[in-house]
């Protein structure tokens, strides 16, 4: 497949398998080693990149996402003739020792200063999290950026992801053919050998990216067992692992259809292939669903935010997944489109244990749409993992509480995440709080129902007795909401 993009400031046109792993493409074909990979599962942050300004990763990128993209590396540093501020502050600063995590932690500092331009200290904690240093310790990475931030907005304006109005654009005329930045190994001048996303024996399978709703059921139609994905950041990691996947893979993630946030009335309709960074900025999410900020906000790290979508999280189904109990006391309906029409399905009846859907052959997740939840005025959402950043939720709650003037419960409907095959609800304990004001002996009581209507299991991150314990705790943390 032949692939053109932007890389470092220079067009490149070059014939690579169209699954090729970005971060192997970078390394062993174009030479740029700055790009490292540690977990190769998007836990570490050590691969990241910037494309078209975000900060993505690179071992969950194919080399097919790539065509018409603007791409950053660390190498693009090397072509001035000073460091620039970023890196020249993480020298000073201190803040490289093994460097192996350097390059992928001056990247995620790049794209959180075009956001945020005058971050604040927990700002660039929250940016870098995605981001994993084993040896120099997290205070002088934090220094450093701080640092550099100062440098870069000499007039209160960030006018480059790297401090410069000089972004190096490419030269006119023919783009190069299987060419790279100056100094990059001479692998680039060789046809780049297949290395197949899954381990097993397939041939590099075709990447397929249509660009609208005809294109996608043509596709679909030729390829009937492709696998979907928009972000990818979890199909990407289970093909590493598989043998005998099918032949050929199907992107979203240019259908302009399947993307966008709009009010319908009473509800909002939110693109499946929105990803969870743009709903976090999307001033209608950030005003009327409080409650599914706050699940975002905790999802994964800030390039997992950038490249999954609201619709991946849904169809994944896992017990675990950060917008479900929140989508279901929204009361979320999720649009499937086909080349024969279109259905609307209740999420609960959509999600039907783990990995499981109702989504049919020849269908595709559309939109979810929700209710805007007027009536309830207090949102709360809250999970417990192993650890703050990047952890899957050992057990979560989502409530929406209406208090009176007295603080008594007029309603309240709560949904817990992680203690079940699916999202739990418990309308026993709904009732038991109903007419009631919060104290601590009550939700003590209700406590207790909780914990006999979930149905946790054990697994690696944690024991279903500690689930279930759990379940009941994170009740006693609604106190606090009227106080």
């Amino acid at each position: 497949m032949e692939i053109r993009f932007t890389l470092n400031g220079r067009t490149l046109s070059l014939e690579a398998p169209p699954d090729r792993r970005v971060v192997d493409l970078l390394r062993e074909n174009l030479g740029l080693t700055g790009t490292k990979e540690g977990c190769g599962s998007g836990e570490c942050g050590a691969c990241t990149i910037l494309v078209d300004g975000e900060g993505r990763l690179a071992c969950l990128m194919l080399a097919a996402q790539l065509e018409g993209k603007e791409v950053a590396t660390i190498e693009g540093l090397a072509d001035q003739e000073r460091l620039r501020p970023l890196p020249e502050a993480f020298v000073r600063c201190g803040a490289v020792q093994c460097g192996f995590c350097s390059p992928g932690m001056v990247l995620s500092a790049a794209a959180l200063l075009v956001d945020t331009p005058d971050p604040s200290r927990e700002e660039i904690r929250e940016g870098l999290s995605g981001n994993l240093c084993r040896c120099t310790g997290y205070q002088k990475i934090i220094d450093a950026v701080e640092e550099a931030a100062a440098q870069i907005r000499p007039d209160g304006r960030v006018s480059s992801p790297l401090g410069s109005d000089d972004q190096g654009a490419a030269p006119s005329g023919e783009p190069e053919r299987k060419g790279g930045p100056a100094g990059s190994s001479p692998l680039q001048a060789k046809g780049i050998a297949a290395a197949p996303l899954c381990q097993g024996t397939n041939p590099a399978r075709r990447v397929l990216i249509p660009a609208s709703l005809p294109e996608l059921w043509t596709l679909m139609g030729e390829e009937p067992e492709a696998p979907l994905f928009a972000g990818g950041t979890d199909l990407f990691v289970k093909l590493r692992k598989e043998r005998g996947v099918p032949p050929a893979l199907i992107g979203l993630e240019r259908i302009a259809e399947l993307q966008g946030i709009r009010k319908d009335k009473e509800r909002l309709w939110i693109g499946a292939c929105t990803t969870h960074r743009r709903l976090l900025k999307d001033p209608l999410i950030r005003r009327h669903l409080p409650i599914l900020i706050k699940a975002l906000e905790g999802l994964g790290s800030p390039q997992i935010r950038t490249m999954g979508t609201i619709g991946g999280n849904i169809c994944t189904a896992s017990p675990a997944g950060d917008t479900l109990p929140p989508l279901w006391i929204l009361d979320a309906e999720v649009e499937l489109l086909s080349a024969k029409g279109r259905r609307v399905v209740p999420l609960p009846s959509f999600l039907q244990g783990p990995g499981k859907t109702g989504i049919e052959k020849g269908e595709v997740l559309a939109a979810v749409t929700v209710a805007i939840p007027t009536a309830y005025p207090i949102h709360h959402f809250e999970k417990i993992g192993r650890r703050k950043s990047m952890a899957c939720a050992v057990a979560s709650l989502a409530s929406l509480i209406r208090p009176s003037r007295t603080g008594v419960i007029e309603a309240v409907r709560l949904a817990w995440g992680s203690v079940g095959p699916t999202v739990v609800t418990a309308p026993e304990v709904e009732q038991a709080l109903l007419g009631e004001k919060l104290s601590l002996g009550l939700l003590e009581e209700v406590a207790c129902i909780a914990r006999r209507a979930v149905s946790p299991i054990d697994d690696v991150r944690a024991s279903a007795a500690y689930r279930r314990e759990v379940s009941g705790n994170l009740l006693l943390r609604l106190a606090s909401l009227l106080s």
